[in-house]
């Protein structure tokens, strides 16, 4: 009887079912990723100089000053035998910012109905920066060892009204001097300032000429999403990445689309997991082009998920990496950096 009571309150009462998301109670699991270095340095010396195209542009000068430190930080943190030598380095690594933009944008929505029918209501805030960046390393005697244009874009909407106007405040602010203080938020869910958009930007670039140049290595902590998948998230726990990824897929879609982006989100995370563990740089690339696939269909059925964000970055990096490894023998070993247009 209690049985049958319970199963009725479940019918009656479906809001009380746990939905589909991240939950209160994370559940996450850690990728080993690993990027092997597409070039051989000439030694353990190195310099950087990262410069603006137009050094009177705030947003290009702040973006050069990040791009060097981060550079330089990234290298050592992967290779610990590398060591910064201005006067007389082995590889010398030049950055120039050719254009840099964070720019938010309010959304309205026209009210339907009611006294203010027709009325535009202020719904949300869209976040956009683009970065381009040209990268080349040369011997010291100026022998070419690397070259590559570096093009980084952050795109997200957050749609919560309250938290749009405060964003909208926050991110329109002037871009802190280079140098300035800032408040670490970290852990923070969306992006507090312009210069908190301007970092992202740059730490992707700077993960991309890290990752050309030396072997990295790191732990990733990733979130599974929760919910109507807690039965199949056993098998990404258990590394039975294969299977995780056959039983997502061939399960019925969730009825409501931006609960099936989490399912889409989980496809994603195991066809990910899957290309780090591939055997070869061209198995490797197949799956990370369905990683990226997945985690775009995610973000586009629900794009007020936050989470949604950072799997995109992270995978387009290593996409673009064994792209080029994959390359067959006699292919260019880098692209030409981008001609200079009139929006550059």
């Amino acid at each position: 009887m209690c049985k049958l009571l319970l199963a009725s309150f479940m019918v009656l009462c479906p809001v009380l079912l746990p939905s589909q998301g991240f939950g209160t109670l994370k559940k996450t699991i850690v990728l080993e990723r690993k990027l092997p270095a597409a070039v051989k340095l000439p030694g353990n010396g190195f310099n950087v100089k990262a410069t603006a195209e137009k050094p009177q542009d705030e947003c290009q000068k702040l973006a050069a000053d990040k791009l060097q430190s981060m550079v330089e930080t990234s290298l050592i943190r992967f290779n610990s035998q590398l060591e910064l030598s201005p006067d007389k380095p082995d590889t010398l690594i030049v950055l120039k910012v050719l254009s840099c933009n964070a720019v938010a944008t309010p959304v309205h929505d026209t009210l339907p109905g009611g006294k203010k029918r027709g009325q535009e209501q202020l719904s949300g805030v869209k976040v956009t920066g683009h970065l381009q960046v040209t990268y080349q390393a040369r011997t010291r005697g100026g022998r070419f060892v690397d070259a590559e244009p570096i093009d980084v874009k952050y795109n997200h909407e957050f749609n919560q009204v309250t938290g749009a106007i405060s964003e909208t405040k926050k991110i329109f602010g002037k871009i802190p001097h280079p140098g300035a203080k800032h408040k670490d938020d970290e852990g923070a869910d969306q992006p507090q300032t312009r210069e908190d958009i301007i970092g992202m930007l740059v730490d992707r670039a700077a993960q991309h000429v890290a990752a050309r140049l030396v072997n990295t290595n790191e732990r990733v902590q990733v979130s599974l999403a929760r919910g109507a998948l807690d039965q199949n998230n056993r098998y990404a726990e258990a590394g039975q990445w294969t299977k995780f990824v056959e039983d997502l897929e061939t399960m019925p879609p969730l009825p409501h689309l931006d609960d099936d982006a989490y399912r889409l989100y989980n496809i994603g995370v195991g066809d990910e997991a899957l290309g780090y563990k591939a055997d070869s740089p061209a198995s490797a690339k197949r799956y990370f082009e369905q990683a990226v696939m997945q985690y775009r269909k995610a973000g586009e059925a629900n794009p007020q998920e936050k989470y949604f964000i950072e799997p995109v970055n992270r995978i387009e990096i290593a996409l673009e990496h064994y792209k080029q490894l994959a390359a067959p023998p006699g292919a260019p070993a880098a692209k030409t950096p981008p001609k200079k247009g009139k929006n550059n």
